[in-house]
């Protein structure tokens, strides 16, 4: 098998795919498929979004800020998902002065994710849907306006403590890594 077919195949099943010719605007050179934090020049505010959760009961992204805030998205389909989310649950539980959410894109919606997260045991980690992409747009669907564009899963977006979309880590994250930690320590300190 040649080299790019054999790191295609890579990507498309670590869950961690960037279809190029959808991207609307360049998208950095990615270095691997696991954990590539990358971090935006110019951090803007990413507005209001509400979030669902699987019990149907709302909330508004602005009630997490004041603190670094990590947005995962994630879908039931995605293996490294599975192993992404105890792990930031995890982190949440030895972590103070960070928070953060998980955002399933289920087409299938509550009804998928509600057994899918009580098999995965979370304690800390809050999990809502978007199963109609409102928070989060498709790369083939977003604008530049869209501050949570979806590439790959997972995905999670890291907002400083003023709600500021500071960067996003592309593929599952080593969340107790030197790398993750750089990223949070950063995000804290752009405020």
């Amino acid at each position: 098998m040649d080299t790019t077919r054999r790191t295609l195949l890579s990507l498309m099943t670590t869950g961690f795919f960037v279809p190029a010719a959808r991207a609307q605007e360049p998208l950095p050179t990615l270095r691997n498929a696991r954990g590539q934090a990358i971090r935006f020049a110019d951090p803007a505010p990413v507005g209001r979004h509400v979030l669902t959760g699987p019990d149907g009961r709302t909330t508004r992204l602005e009630r997490f800020q004041g603190t670094v805030l990590i947005v995962n998205f994630f879908a039931t389909w995605c293996p490294p998902c599975r192993q992404e989310l105890p792990a930031l649950d995890a982190l949440l539980q030895r972590e103070t002065g960070l928070r953060a959410v998980a955002i399933s894109v289920d087409r299938e919606g509550a009804r998928v994710v509600r057994p899918y997260l009580a098999g995965l045991g979370l304690k800390r980690l809050p999990a809502f849907i978007d199963p109609d992409f409102r928070v989060a747009r498709r790369t083939d669907e977003a604008t530049p306006q869209d501050p949570f564009r979806l590439f790959g899963l997972p995905l999670s977006y890291v907002l400083t403590p003023g709600g500021r979309n500071f960067g996003y880590v592309a593929g599952a994250m080593d969340w107790a890594g030197p790398a993750a930690r750089a990223l949070l320590d950063e995000a804290a300190a752009a405020g």
